[in-house]
């Protein structure tokens, strides 16, 4: 497992973010938003620098955090959570976004876009079979670009657990989807990560989101919250999980994103070490 961070929860300039990478000994970043937009909505002139950039410095893309489906699933609405900088797309504009999803990840050189299951419904199992045509639609045209497409669980949307993704993954085997799982997300959503989300989804994970929620429900240093990261990694580890362990920091101190997001790295440092497990 290698240590990486997605790059707008420290800064929105990528110099900012870059430095931090040398300091901390980072090669692995996941991209969001940059310049105060999202990735997607940069044009290809922008994105061939930036490839360029990172790779003067050594720093490999791991995915593009892609806010595909994170839209409402039937008629409009302001947003129901986080978007991110990125402009708001209606369920018919959702191909859009994935198409460019998929040709900036093979600019940049990343092996995964991500995909969430629409803004949560009051009931989301009601709307299982149809989140479950649009995933399976969105796999198959993942599949013929070689990338993987990454199931967000986040507590926002309509997967916001380990047990509702594993409804999902059951159905749709294809080595084309995975889950990015991500523990805080299910924390959030008021249920217990490890081992209990876990447990459903362990062979099915590509990628890792790492952030910590205290007892009051804000975010925290990774390490000093409410979740067992210590047997979340190692449960990883004995499952053979070799990613990345991309840090969402989420915390917000009066010193800035930059600063909480470097006490997490150093957070989660100490929690692999207590864990047992090497990181890069």
């Amino acid at each position: 497992m290698r240590t990486s961070v997605i790059s707008d929860e420290i800064s929105q300039d990528i110099g900012e973010v870059l430095e931090v990478c040398r300091l901390k000994g980072l090669r692995t970043i996941e991209l969001r938003a940059v310049d105060g937009r999202s990735i997607l909505e940069h044009d290809d002139a922008y994105v061939r620098q930036l490839r360029s950039r990172l790779d003067a410095e050594g720093v490999q893309v791991c995915a593009i955090a892609s806010p595909f489906l994170k839209c409402h699933l039937h008629g409009d609405g302001a947003p129901q959570g986080a978007t991110h900088f990125a402009s708001p797309a209606a369920r018919d504009e959702q191909w859009q976004v994935l198409e460019r999803s998929i040709e900036v990840a093979h600019m940049l050189g990343a092996p995964i876009v991500r995909a969430f299951s629409f803004w949560r419904l009051p009931d989301p199992a009601s709307a299982r079979e149809e989140i479950l045509e649009v995933l399976a639609e969105a796999v198959e045209r993942t599949r013929p670009s070689g990338l993987k497409l990454g199931l967000e669980n986040e507590h926002a949307c309509n997967i916001a657990t380990g047990e509702e993704a594993s409804w999902y993954l059951e159905r749709l085997p294809s080595p084309h989807l995975g889950l990015i799982w991500d523990p805080g997300n299910e924390a959030a959503a008021g249920s217990r990560p490890y081992p209990d989300g876990y447990r459903h989804i362990r062979d099915r994970v590509i990628h890792v989101h790492i952030k910590d929620l205290d007892s009051s429900g804000r975010w925290t240093v990774i390490g000093q919250g409410s979740i067992d990261y210590v047997g979340q990694l190692r449960a990883l580890a004995d499952d053979g999980y070799d990613g990345p362990l991309s840090i969402e920091t989420h915390m917000r101190i009066p010193e800035g994103p930059r600063e909480a997001t470097m006490r997490c790295i150093d957070g989660l440092r100490e929690v692999a070490s207590r864990a047992g497990v090497n990181l890069e």
